[in-house]
């Protein structure tokens, strides 16, 4: 049976493949609507008309706002919870809307990125010095031509680099405080015939020893964080073809290789940190599209994926070591009838395996997982309305050497959204509704004495209505605005849940989900060619528990704040540039009973910064001044986790 339910849909779906074949077939007008496609596709971050909510970041707002890292740029979104440990090279989640890390979907250049393990993707390991944007999208959005796996999640995160069909180098040194340094070099390189290449490298060392002053257990500790140094080195290779503009191919590798220590968190007379962790993670993949004819696309995506985790603990004399394989092949159809009307097929295989060498637990060995997303879409859309609908079936198997597995697990998830501009282009309402259904990860299933075989999926549903309006632009700039309100529930919510010696991974918990996301940005053009950018965001999200019964009841979830924002300014002149930047965060709890004594305090996180760009022959040399978190306060974003005083960062970038 699970045979039947997996090799007849990637059977049909591969058939459609060929029923097309991808040669130069279009009439004249069909070339043109290809290119048109081609178009929105490179440029993918709509701002007005969007069924859903987006956010998304450039290649050079990532720079103004001077991050480094992914997890760092999510800080500035709204509708997100990012959770920190601190430090260069502490670990970087990002949860939507309070429905925990594991529903948010990374996808690098549009493949997605998994950790069967976890199920949350460390965001810090990502660069920011070789991205050409960033894209939230928080729902099912107006493109239907993606991956069933976006479809997937209650958001998707796109990472796309910079892959350059021209001859370029581009080369960064960066040195902070703490005895941080960065070095990375980008070449881009045309080879003819449509084919280009990029190389990013990147290296980073830091001890990361910073000074912190915190309370804890009503007692004032002064120290030294320890054990916080990292080195890590990545690298990402791309070659590209795009010669007849009806065929696009893409191969990528990617490595990276970290060696830290684990901090941990401030105890009191204890400032013993030994932990250390090892990671690497080398993935390959292949991107396929063509366009046979007019209102017709596809495209196919393999990817494998490893990774190997070590970690080691001198104090407890143990040593941890899992490999992680996941193999990757999905392909989507789509098909245009009309102009206002579109069709899409999506089905995404994936197989998971991971194994241990742990031989001091009960954990299994070798837990495997199979899994098939299939998914139909349809979108009628004109200037004044766009309707869009999806159906998508999951389904996953899995099977364990030497403990017994968890049962076949089904689910059908819709969604539905809807946007109309009755005031005008310039503006827009939505609605969407989606179901998500989220497996548990094999650390909620198989992990040692707490994982639980018997888990059943997490089920959720999120109603969201919102409106955008951007001004038309004139003379003194522009103004873009957004509000969005949503409501939803998580059931059957997988919580750790105590028991007389153990604690056990559990079905126990609901949480009702609402909340508002409020987005302003805009330019002002200011005498002198000088020109004055603004972006700035608001959430307000309530996460509750809302289990029936339950002593929690009404109690927000742990690490929610109710109250967050962002902001940021850049001045640009002719000669100079001026920036700055604000992240705050409310009250928190750190466990479900929100009491004083778990309460996470409010914290703010000021940051300047002063940039100036010299023309050298052909050459451009851009140079930063930063100085980050000005206020000099240790606030903590996971409780004992305290993050770094005021530093300072600068950094030189030649580009030829």
């Amino acid at each position: 049976m699970r045979v039947i339910r997996i090799v007849v849909p990637c059977l049909i779906g591969l058939m459609s493949l060929f029923v097309y074949p991808c040669h130069v077939c279009a009439q004249a007008d069909s070339l043109l609507y290809v290119l048109d496609t081609l178009l929105v596709d490179d440029n993918p971050y709509p701002k007005i008309g969007s069924t859903v909510p987006l956010q998304q970041f450039s290649g050079d707002e990532l720079k103004q706002l001077g991050v480094t890292n992914v997890g760092d740029a999510m800080k500035f979104m709204s509708g997100i919870t990012v959770k920190d440990y601190g430090g260069v090279g502490g670990l970087k989640t990002v949860s939507v809307r309070g429905m925990g890390a594991q529903h948010t979907a990374v996808f690098f250049d549009g493949v997605a990125v998994g950790d069967c393990q976890s199920g949350m993707v460390d965001l810090g390991r990502f660069s920011t010095d070789n991205l050409e944007g960033l894209q939230l999208t928080i729902g099912d959005g107006d493109d239907i031509y993606r991956p069933a796996r976006m479809l997937a999640s209650a958001g998707a995160l796109s990472i796309k680099t910079s892959m350059s069909s021209e001859n370029v180098v581009q080369a960064c040194l960066r040195a902070g405080s703490f005895d941080t340094y960065t070095a990375n070099i980008m070449l881009g390189r045309s080879l003819g015939k449509g084919w280009s290449s990029t190389i990013f490298a990147d290296y980073t060392s830091s001890q990361g020893a910073y000074d912190f002053d915190i309370e804890n257990a009503e007692k004032r500790i002064n120290g030294k964080r320890i054990n916080s140094d990292i080195e890590t080195l990545r690298a990402d290779v791309s070659f590209l073809w795009n010669g007849n503009k009806k065929n696009f191919f893409r191969a990528k590798l990617y490595a990276y290789n970290s060696s830290q220590g684990i901090p941990g968190g401030v105890i009191v007379d204890n400032p013993i940190s030994s932990e250390r962790l090892t990671t690497r993670n080398l993935f390959g993949q292949l991107f396929y599209e063509c366009f046979p004819s007019s209102g017709i696309r596809m495209k196919a995506a393999l990817k494998h994926n490893y990774q190997y985790n070590r970690n080691k603990q001198p104090t407890l004399k143990t040593i941890n070591e899992y490999n992680q394989h996941e193999t990757d092949l999905s392909y989507t159809v789509a098909y245009s009838p009309t102009e206002i009307l579109s069709f899409a097929y999506s089905e995404e295989l994936f197989y998971n395996n991971l194994k241990t060498t742990n031989r001091h637990n009960t954990m299994p060995s070798s837990p495997q997982r199979i899994s098939l997303l299939s998914a139909v879409s349809m979108r009628v859309a004109n200037s004044l309305f766009s309707v869009t609908a999806s159906l998508l079936h999951s389904y996953a198997s899995e099977w364990c050497r030497d403990a017994e597995a968890a049962p076949d697990r089904s689910r059908f998830s819709p969604s539905l959204s809807f946007s109309c501009s009755p005031f005008g282009r310039n503006s827009s309402l939505r609605l969407s509704y989606k179901e998500i259904f989220r497996m548990p990860t094999f650390n909620d299933l198989y992990y040692r004495e707490s994982g639980n075989y018997k888990l059943r999926p997490e089920k959720s549903r999120m109603l969201n209505i919102g409106a955008s309006y951007m001004s038309s632009g004139n003379a003194a700039g522009n103004l873009l605005f957004s509000i969005d309100g949503y409501y939803g529930r998580v059931e059957d919510k997988i919580v750790a849940v105590p028991g007389i010696f153990i604690w056990k991974m559990s079905n126990v918990n609901d949480v009702k989900l609402s909340g508002a996301d409020i987005n302003i940005s805009g330019t002002i053009n200011l005498p002198a060619h000088s020109l004055l950018k603004i972006a700035s965001s608001y959430s307000y999200m309530c996460a509750v528990d809302d289990t029936g019964g339950s002593q929690l009841k009404g109690s927000q979830i742990v690490y929610t704040p109710r109250h967050s924002g962002s902001l940021s300014a850049a001045l640009e002149t002719a000669i100079v540039n001026f920036g700055y930047s604000l992240i705050w965060s409310g009250k928190r709890y750190r466990l479900a009973q929100n009491i004083p004594s778990t309460e996470v305090d409010p914290y703010f996180d000021h940051s300047l910064w002063l940039s100036r760009d010299w023309k050298i022959a052909n050459a451009t040399l851009s140079t930063k001044i930063e100085a980050i978190n000005i206020a000099d306060i240790n606030y903590e974003i996971i409780r004992y986790y305290p993050m770094p005083g005021c530093n300072c960062r600068i950094t030189a970038t030649l580009k030829i």
